[in-house]
């Protein structure tokens, strides 16, 4: 159970900068601007 858990904050603590810039990028196409640089 323990390793478990450690693989899904692993996961979780990978994939917040990608959910961010997605959250971000939703905003921004929904204004009108096209933002090419989202990635990184």
């Amino acid at each position: 159970m323990d390793i478990t858990v450690n693989i899904l904050l692993t996961i979780a603590t990978a994939a917040t900068p990608l959910l961010i810039a997605a959250i971000g990028e939703l905003v921004v196409e929904r204004s009108g601007v096209l933002n090419l640089g989202v990635e990184g």
